[in-house]
């Protein structure tokens, strides 16, 4: 430890070893070969050393082999590294270099004790009891320790702030929903069997994609997915946009607001109820359409009719979103200056020349920047959009099927995880291909808006 800066912050300034670093890595070295042990012990095998579990060596005159674990090795030798780490830690010359090294070591270090556990099942199979995960537990406890030394560190040097640790909710929802899911798409590239495991089951390459794009559903749920995005952008920006001009000229604070909350409620609705509404609306037996406007002579099967569709779902998606998207632009508006209006009214401009001259140019930098995101998402799809309100009626999936329904057919209906990772990695792969191509077309036409 070393003297402290005019905040009184204690500064790490290098010169010491990481004693607390050294023990807990000495410590998960040993834990990790506790549910080695107990799971061999359990077979009436004692005399066991770390070296045969780490080799693979076979045990008791081989009655018992355990096969080398490429998991343990890795463990094994990060908390090697860290230990080096902790003795030469008054070496390194940046404090925030250090610490961030102790913290992305720490991390990488969970990451590879979860699978551990995860895995754990497979790799000691046969094991007689849960008490086998006991090991890995506290493996991964002592790997927790280590990351929050790192951002002790940081946090004691001025590295990061309190701010910093406010955002980290967010950061860890993103890394666990959005950033190690992306492991998994391997399974696109091998035939799952279950007798085997995911793991273990054999690579087949780039069949499941050829199988996916040699049927009719690869273009009918492309087209669809695209079409339907396409549609609801255009429309959603142009609406989004007339209903905060509406708002904006509202003279009544009071109606501005309650038409706010109104228009927001329907994107605070659950899909499932929104689905019941349509439902209302479109059955045959009992909907106000059928039976209260258009008569038992005049019905209309809407569930089995696929032209209305386009309209129905597009409908719905627009009063869902509206409201929404309204604020977002209502608050742009909000931010204009006022004395521009003023400027153009003297200079006998109109109400509506306004709007073309000021307000959408105003709103240019807000409009791009929904655009981009909109486009990234171009080929995913609200999947209670396309599977709940069609009710899942198979006469529509020709204009009802997106990428996502496709995706949970094949995986829950048809049991072809395979497949349905297949989709979703194409799903993710051309996706990020069209937010790069729509941003580098706004930063050729307007380098200023551009996200990147």
């Amino acid at each position: 430890m070393g003297k402290s800066d005019k905040m009184g912050i204690r500064l790490v300034r290098g010169k010491t070893i990481l004693w607390d670093v050294i023990i807990i890595h000495l410590l998960l070295l040993g834990t990790l070969l506790l549910p080695y042990a107990h799971y061999t012990s359990k077979k009436v095998i004692y005399d066991v050393t770390g070296t045969m579990f780490l080799t693979g060596a076979s045990i008791q005159r081989g009655a018992v082999r355990i096969p080398p674990q490429v998991l343990m090795i890795v463990l094994a030798a990060l908390g090697a590294v860290l230990i080096i780490f902790a003795v030469l830690f008054a070496r390194i010359p940046k404090i925030k270099l250090s610490g961030t090294l102790l913290l992305v070591l720490g991390i990488a270090e969970f990451a590879v004790m979860c699978t551990f556990l995860i895995r754990i099942e497979a790799i000691m199979e046969g094991a007689r009891n849960p008490g086998a995960a006991y090991g890995g537990l506290l493996a991964g406890l002592l790997c927790l320790l280590t990351i929050v030394r790192g951002f002790q560190i940081l946090f004691a040097n001025g590295v990061l702030s309190v701010l910093d640790f406010m955002l980290l909710p967010a950061a860890l929802y993103f890394l666990i929903n959005n950033y190690f899911p992306m492991v998994g798409i391997f399974i696109a590239f091998k035939k799952i069997d279950y007798t085997k495991g995911i793991f273990a089951s054999d690579w087949i390459g780039f069949e499941n994609f050829k199988y996916l794009f040699a049927t009719k559903d690869a273009w009918i749920m492309t087209r669809n997915t695209i079409l339907y995005n396409v549609a609801f952008i255009v429309l959603g920006t142009i609406l989004g946009i007339m209903v905060a001009i509406f708002l904006e000229g509202l003279l009544c604070k009071a109606m501005q607001k309650f038409y706010q909350t109104a228009i927001l409620l329907p994107q605070l609705i659950s899909i499932i109820i929104i689905a019941y509404i349509v439902f209302a609306f479109l059955s045959n037996d009992a909907g106000m359409i059928n039976k209260g406007i258009l008569g038992s002579e005049a019905a209309i099967n809407f569930y089995g009719t696929k032209v209305y569709w386009p309209f129905i779902l597009i409908f719905v998606q627009i009063w869902k979103t509206i409201g929404y998207n309204s604020i977002i632009y209502f608050s742009g508006i909000v931010g204009i200056n006022k004395d521009m209006y003023e400027a153009a009214s003297i200079d006998g401009a109109g109400r509506l020349k306004q709007i073309f001259h000021i307000t959408v140019p105003s709103l240019r930098p807000t409009i791009i920047t929904l655009f981009i995101m909109q486009v990234g998402r171009i080929f995913y799809s609200d999947f209670g959009l396309f599977f709940q309100i069609p009710m899942n009626s198979g006469a529509l999936f020709p204009v009802t099927q997106t990428i996502d329904t496709y995706v949970y057919r094949s995986l829950i209906e048809l049991n072809n995880i395979s497949m349905s990772s297949a989709a979703s990695a194409y799903q993710s792969i051309v996706g990020f291909l069209v937010v790069i191509a729509a941003n580098m077309i706004v930063r050729k036409v307007d380098a200023d808006n551009a996200m990147f």
